[in-house]
């Protein structure tokens, strides 16, 4: 009998194979075309399978979410079918999270110079007072 089970974590494996060619031992394969994991589960992966039926629409929006969530290393949460003593099992509905933490970088670690982004002094690179004068001074023609 298969468990209705929901993890929340972020993709460590992201796989897209051929039909029929399965993932998983024989005895707990997944019967599908897309296969993940996450790094909240210790030993297992999660799938379904990406064929031409009414379910496809929908599986295909929740491969595009494990992608997006992958490539930005988001966290995503997986409801899936999992039979007992099983661990494989198939996904059935996929939840991209947007994180809460501010993604603008603090002020003290950039300078605004003409509509340009500089890195600070403590970074390593130019100041933005340096640079400004640099290339606001006008050109004489002179060599120097």
């Amino acid at each position: 009998m298969a468990n209705l089970l929901e993890k929340t974590g972020k993709i460590v494996f992201l796989r897209a194979h051929d039909l029929g060619t399965g993932f998983g031992p024989p005895a707990d394969a997944i019967d599908g075309e897309a296969i993940f994991i996450l790094n909240t589960i210790t030993d297992g992966a999660m799938g379904f399978q990406l064929r031409n039926d009414a379910n496809l629409p929908a599986r295909q929006a929740m491969f595009s979410l494990l992608r997006d969530a992958f490539v930005n290393n988001l966290p995503v949460t997986a409801d899936f079918l999992i039979d007992t003593g099983k661990k494989n099992g198939v996904a059935i509905r996929i939840a991209l999270i947007k994180s809460q933490t501010a993604t603008k970088p603090a002020d003290a670690s950039v300078q605004r110079v003409g509509g340009r982004v500089l890195p600070a002094p403590a970074a390593g690179g130019k100041s933005g007072a340096s640079t400004t004068t640099a290339r606001s001074k006008p050109k004489s023609g002179r060599a120097r």
